[in-house]
């Protein structure tokens, strides 16, 4: 089974454009925290089910931080993809 891999991208404010890091892999656990981390914060969360191209059974959770996070940026984004086999296996 594949970890769950986290993309982050960070728009500073006054910027046209993201930062992006490199996709990060975490575990099913660590991505639940940082998903409910997001939820105490009011950060808009979304969860969608879909497949990868390989027709896989895959979640995406989009959580959305607004202004006031970090200094001088205006809106932070994860992205959470999460084998739904690793949901249903614990």
């Amino acid at each position: 089974m594949r970890p769950v891999t986290l993309h982050t991208l960070m728009r500073h404010t006054g910027q046209t454009t993201a930062l992006r890091w490199r996709p990060e892999q975490v575990t099913t656990t660590t991505a639940r925290q940082l998903i409910r981390r997001g939820r105490r914060a009011n950060a808009a969360v979304h969860v969608y089910e879909t497949t990868d191209r390989d027709g896989t059974p895959l979640h995406i959770a989009h959580v959305q931080f607004g202004p006031g996070l970090y200094d001088n940026v205006e809106a932070v984004t994860d992205i959470y993809e999460i084998p739904t086999e690793a949901l249903t296996s614990l």
